[in-house]
């Protein structure tokens, strides 16, 4: 029973520590290439237009990070709106990203949602 515990422990933590996979690592890329750092910061770095995304992969699933990068305004956006987010009001002015590719926009949303 011990040695089962001491396997399972050790499972959670190498699951904790695993770096984040390929597509992952090419959404951190993009992210900058994208300019998303620009308005979004993660972990300290970046601009604050936006809402600091260093833990949205807590608090939101990988197809609801995906919709917002294509189109932001989907579940946000009315004249005038604003966005609470993290405590912090923000108004809703991130443009859609249609000319991103879908294949970009997985890896982002993949690099998103490793964030915790």
């Amino acid at each position: 029973m011990k040695r089962l515990l001491l396997i399972i422990i050790f499972i959670i933590a190498a699951v904790a520590v695993s770096p984040p996979n390929g597509n992952a690592i090419a959404g951190r890329q993009l992210f900058k290439k994208e300019e998303c750092i620009l308005c979004h910061t993660i972990n300290k770095k970046g601009g604050t237009m936006g809402p600091n995304l260093s833990t949205i992969g807590k608090i939101r699933s990988y197809s609801w990070i995906r919709k917002q990068i294509r189109n932001p305004k989907l579940d946000f956006f009315t004249p005038n709106s604003f966005v609470i987010f993290h405590g912090k009001i923000y108004k809703s002015i991130m443009p859609a990203n249609k000319k991103i590719s879908a294949d970009n926009i997985n890896k982002l949303a993949q690099y998103l949602k490793s964030l915790k």
